[in-house]
């Protein structure tokens, strides 16, 4: 068993159903390849999940090349959500944001939908969903988002990113992208 699997199978049952979310479920018969799971253990932070976009996800959509790009905006990953504990902030959002704009612009004409979805921190949500809105938009309104240097302060050292990154690497292993 990869070491990936094995962060996921510590918190598997307490925030999903039994063996859904793990790296090997791709989907099924027509649908196998159209599903693609990036278990990140609690903590990983912008770093790791930026690394996670340009070594899986973008590989991915080059590889199977949809007609356009879905993204489920869950705000849950944000540095306070009492459920996943992330530590993303307003400017790891934006940048994924960023990437997924890019991406849509260069391979699908522009197509992407983005749905809000989740996030528990009423107080810090809104400053990820404004975040998100600014790169769609592609221009910054006058909000500051107060947490930011307190949440950018509290990201992972290189020690424990250079381990996530091992683990993004494993999972890329997994789903054979090349």
């Amino acid at each position: 068993m990869h070491a990936a699997e094995r962060c996921w199978r510590r918190r598997i049952g307490a925030v999903c159903p039994l063996q859904q979310g793990r790296v090997r479920n791709c989907g099924a018969g027509t649908g196998l390849g159209c599903n693609l799971n990036i278990p990140l253990p609690a903590g990983s932070g912008h770093t790791t999940y930026l690394h996670a976009i340009d070594t899986i996800v973008v590989p991915a959509l080059r590889r199977y090349r949809p007609d356009m790009i879905i993204v489920a905006s869950g705000l849950d990953a944000n540095a306070v959500d009492p459920l996943a504990r992330q530590l993303l902030h307003s400017d790891s959002f934006r940048a994924m944001t960023t990437r997924m704009v890019d991406l849509a612009d260069d391979l699908y004409g522009g197509r992407l939908a983005v749905i809000h979805e989740g996030g528990y921190a009423e107080a810090y949500v809104p400053f990820c969903g404004l975040a998100i809105l600014e790169a769609l938009a592609g221009k910054r309104s006058a909000v500051i988002d107060p947490e930011l240097d307190f949440f950018m302060a509290q990201q992972p050292d290189q020690r424990v990113t250079d381990f996530q990154a091992s683990l993004v690497q494993e999972m890329r292993d997994i789903l054979q992208l090349d």
